[in-house]
């Protein structure tokens, strides 16, 4: 069995398996979150939605009418979303782009992300509930990470570490980390970071690989220029890639940091609106993650 003092040996290198899982230069947008008006402590307020308009590729389906209430449509997308129109040369404002992005991931209420970095490749499946943010995240190289909204765990040698602010040096580090990816993969933060850039402009239909390695060819929303983020990183070059305004297919983000030079991290968005296998977490934390909307404790 593991003892207190190797485990205690151990943290630090668990703390830095944790932040390496955050997106590329995601560490200096944390502030920005929480002093944005769509920071991580503000309200989840259901978006706008309208029926007018095609669905766009990869958005989930509304719900179906029912015999009760057989004329409600399916909505599109929110409005905010179909608001941007897709024309080569049209200029669109980071916070307009900032509000879709966010508003499309809170009413698709669950996905999948790839986030390849510096020669990692993390896996996130993720649910957003109204009570906020669950996900399971695996990286390879790495490790293993599930999380509540308050809860959090990351998996060691001996089985699943549950962080714990006044515990022990492990479980206080395993807390520390996992507030950070959680805040990095909720969509306030994809708001925050896109709201960083000085505007947007779409650059046209270009071919692009997705995850599975085949190419497709997608519309790319350019920011116009390199702009600063916090701790004097600057972010060179980002790139949405979408079919239509709102299910994102992939982001690009080169930034360079003075002391470690440039990078690229690109992230990839499938399954928007499929609701992912976590019965693992939901394990961990006694909840009832199933098809439900929102998870019940199991006491």
């Amino acid at each position: 069995m593991t003892s207190t003092s190797t485990r205690a040996a151990a943290a630090p290198r668990l703390l830095a398996s944790l932040v390496g899982l955050v997106t590329l230069g995601s560490g200096s947008l944390l502030a920005a979150c929480s002093s944005s008006p769509d920071g991580a402590d503000a309200t989840r307020p259901a978006p706008t939605v309208t029926t007018t308009g095609p669905a766009g590729a990869g958005t989930p389906p509304g719900p179906e009418a029912t015999d009760a209430n057989p004329a409600d449509p399916a909505p599109a997308a929110p409005a905010s979303c179909t608001a941007i129109e897709l024309v080569e040369g049209t200029a669109v404002t980071s916070d307009a782009l900032a509000t879709c992005l966010a508003d499309h991931m809170r009413w698709a209420g669950s996905g999948h992300e790839e986030i390849r970095l510096a020669g990692t490749t993390t896996l996130v499946d993720w649910v957003l509930t109204p009570e906020g943010l669950h996900g399971v995240l695996d990286r390879d190289p790495g490790g293993r990470v599930a999380f509540t909204p308050d809860r959090g765990w990351q998996q060691d040698g001996t089985g699943w570490v549950e962080g714990d602010p006044g515990g022990d040096s492990e479980a206080a580090l395993v807390a520390q980390g996992v507030d950070i990816l959680r805040t990095s993969l909720e969509p306030e933060f994809l708001a925050a970071m896109i709201r960083l850039a000085p505007g947007f402009t779409v650059a046209g239909r270009e071919e692009v690989e997705l995850a599975d390695g085949t190419t497709t060819t997608l519309w790319a929303i350019r920011a116009d220029a390199p702009f600063a983020s916090l701790a004097q990183s600057t972010t060179d070059e980002l790139v949405v890639w979408t079919a239509t305004p709102g299910p994102t297919a992939r982001i690009d983000i080169t930034s360079t940091t003075p002391g470690a030079g440039q990078g690229t991290s690109t992230t990839f968005f499938t399954r928007w609106g499929q609701r992912p296998d976590l019965t693992e977490l939901a394990e961990l934390a006694g909840l009832d993650l199933g098809a439900g909307s929102s998870p019940e404790r199991r006491d």
